[in-house]
């Protein structure tokens, strides 16, 4: 604030002193590049002064003329028909008064006005000439380029000595309209070889390669205009267009920034593109920055999204929710996914229930149309962070279903949602099942899918990592073993070659920190195989397992107890704890 407070004082200290020093003629020429290099808050107080002081017919056509390239249709009208009434005989006010016709859109009044002038002249006045055909290509619809080539091909034949680089440039600018671009870049050309160091010529030859979509040429003809004149504006607003077409969006803000500084314009939907390019960028605080000296002055519903998405990059949710909220209320025609996908994430740092609801409804909102990422594996997480790991596993299932190249991890989490929902079948108050053989039939179908899971899991990994993950073959075999009555899972052993696996596997892991965090895995794995042949009274094999445990942990108390008495006495242990630890999401996150 205080800085914006110096500043305004020093404007007004500078703008005072510049009003006290009187101008000289050849100050007109400078207010007059000061427009072309869109200064125009300089020229206009130049020209201001130089009307004030000296009201001649000429001074106050270009302050006109400064009003109407500045886009102050009305200010250049009532310039011109004072400079018009200052001297009937000088026909350029009344050019300027065609001028202003033409941009308000009236081509026929334009025209006339401006034709009248030329033959007031008798085509004599190069000025005239070469101002009433500039006045032709103003406006983008009411331009007329060959009537502007007419009027300038004469104002040429009059200057003898080709010294006249402003004919070529405009001749240029209506080849440009015409979309001639061979001869417009001739044209450019024929005023730099008149004014070697003419920035203004490689601004518009770059610009012409700006519109066919060769940035890098573009490029190359902006970093000339800049070495030829490095205070004239456009260049840097083009390049800055170039820039951003190549996807250099930093570099892109940088030169858009530039092209403010130096043309110090106030125009919000030039500063409104700033904040653009800063967006684009990804320099959030930046481009927040410029939002907000726009509020106010700008009625342009995208501003509020990108509030909406910088605060939420920002970590501003509560901000980035208001914004994005009264966006989709004020332009629904205009929302994206993507405006969806911030909203949701934004409600999910929120850190409230409520929030995480909201978070979930906007992002399955943006999740069938969203072409940048995957956000059913963002839903299907926070379904798993909140254990609703039924939810989970639907969307798990369709994160891989839409994924061309899926994670290791949505596989991973995909069976261990199937496998966690399968202990909370007939006990889950929000999806409630009462029938016994109902239940029994719900929990295999999880504990199956949580095996396939597992099964597509351990594929993936050798696929593309080209190694083994032991514990895939490890919950393969849980899934298998709660996938059916205890007694079953002990008859069949559709669980045994899993655990085998698994045990295979991890006593081979050359990786000694990851082969110790198998150990209590190990044990679970050794207890069923026991148990198995217990049942099948293979008494020797189920004590080898026994002690494969107590080489683990010696003072393991069900083992203890299992060799202690006879065979009828032997507890039957069961394979390990039902719910997956959280390690072992961790430990797959790692080894992906």
């Amino acid at each position: 604030m205080m800085n914006d407070q110096k500043k305004s004082l020093l404007t007004i200290l500078f703008v005072g002193a510049t009003a006290l020093a009187p101008l000289k003629a050849q100050d007109l020429p400078t207010a007059i590049k000061d427009i072309e290099a869109e200064r125009f808050t300089k020229a206009g107080q130049t020209l201001t002064q130089l009307a004030t002081s000296s009201p001649t017919a000429e001074n106050q056509f270009y302050l006109g003329y400064y009003y109407l390239r500045s886009g102050q249709v009305d200010q250049a009208k009532a310039a011109f028909e004072k400079g018009a009434a200052a001297d009937a005989k000088n026909q350029l006010n009344n050019v300027g008064l065609g001028g202003v016709a033409l941009v308000k859109g009236d081509r026929a009044g334009g025209t006339t006005l401006i034709n009248n002038a030329v033959a007031a002249t008798k085509n004599k006045n190069q000025d005239v000439l070469i101002r009433g055909a500039e006045m032709f290509t103003l406006s983008e619809k009411t331009n007329d380029p060959a009537r502007a080539l007419e009027l300038l091909t004469i104002a040429d034949e009059k200057d003898k000595k080709n010294e006249n680089a402003e004919i070529e440039m405009l001749m240029g600018d209506a080849y440009f309209l015409k979309n001639d671009g061979g001869n417009a870049i001739s044209k450019y050309e024929n005023a730099l070889a008149i004014s070697p160091n003419l920035a203004e010529a490689n601004y518009k030859i770059g610009r012409l390669y700006l519109r066919g979509k060769n940035y890098a040429k573009a490029q190359e003809y902006f970093k000339l205009a800049i070495q030829n004149d490095a205070e004239f504006a456009p260049t840097y607003r083009a390049y800055a267009d170039a820039l951003a077409n190549s996807r250099a969006y930093k570099s892109a803000a940088q030169n858009y920034e530039l092209y403010v500084q130096k043309s110090g314009t106030q125009d919000p939907e030039l500063l409104l593109d700033v904040a653009r390019y800063k967006f684009l960028a990804e320099d959030y605080q930046g481009a927040t920055a410029y939002l907000d000296q726009l509020k106010g002055k700008v009625n342009n519903p995208i501003i509020n999204r990108m509030y909406g998405w910088a605060y939420t990059a920002l970590g501003k949710n509560n901000e980035a929710v208001q914004a994005l909220e009264q966006f989709t209320k004020d332009a629904p025609q205009k929302v994206i996914p993507d405006d969806y996908k911030y909203l949701g994430r934004a409600y999910g740092q929120l850190g409230t229930p409520e929030g995480d609801s909201l978070s979930i409804v906007n992002l399955e909102k943006a999740a069938p149309n969203d072409t940048t990422e995957n956000l059913y594996r963002e839903i299907a997480k926070k379904y798993y962070d909140t254990k609703r790991y039924d939810k989970a596993a639907v969307y798990y299932a369709k994160t891989i279903q839409n994924d061309k190249k899926p994670l290791n991890n949505d596989f991973l989490y995909n069976g261990l949602s199937n496998y966690q929902y399968g202990f909370r079948v007939g006990r889950d108050s929000l999806n409630p099942i009462t029938d016994t053989a109902q239940i029994r039939l719900v929990k295999q179908q999880y504990f199956l899918r949580a095996d396939s899971a597992f099964a597509q899991m351990a594929q993936q990994v050798e696929k593309t990592a080209g190694e083994t993950y032991p514990l895939a073959y490890y919950y393969r075999a849980q899934s298998n073993y709660y996938a059916y009555p205890s007694t079953v899972s002990l008859s069949t052993g559709t669980a045994v070659p899993y655990y085998e696996k698994f045990i295979e596997l991890a006593n081979a892991e050359p990786d000694a920190a990851k082969k110790q965090s198998y150990q209590k895995n190990l044990v679970t794995a050794y207890k069923f195989l026991a148990s198995y042949n217990l049942a099948k009274k293979d008494d020797a094999k189920a004590k080898e397992y026994f002690n494969k445990v107590l080489e683990i942990n010696p003072n393991d108390p069900d083992v203890l107890k299992a060799l202690e008495g006879p065979k009828a006495a032997t507890p039957t242990p069961k394979p390990g704890t039902k719910a997956a630890p959280k390690a072992t999401a961790k430990k797959a996150t790692a080894s992906r």
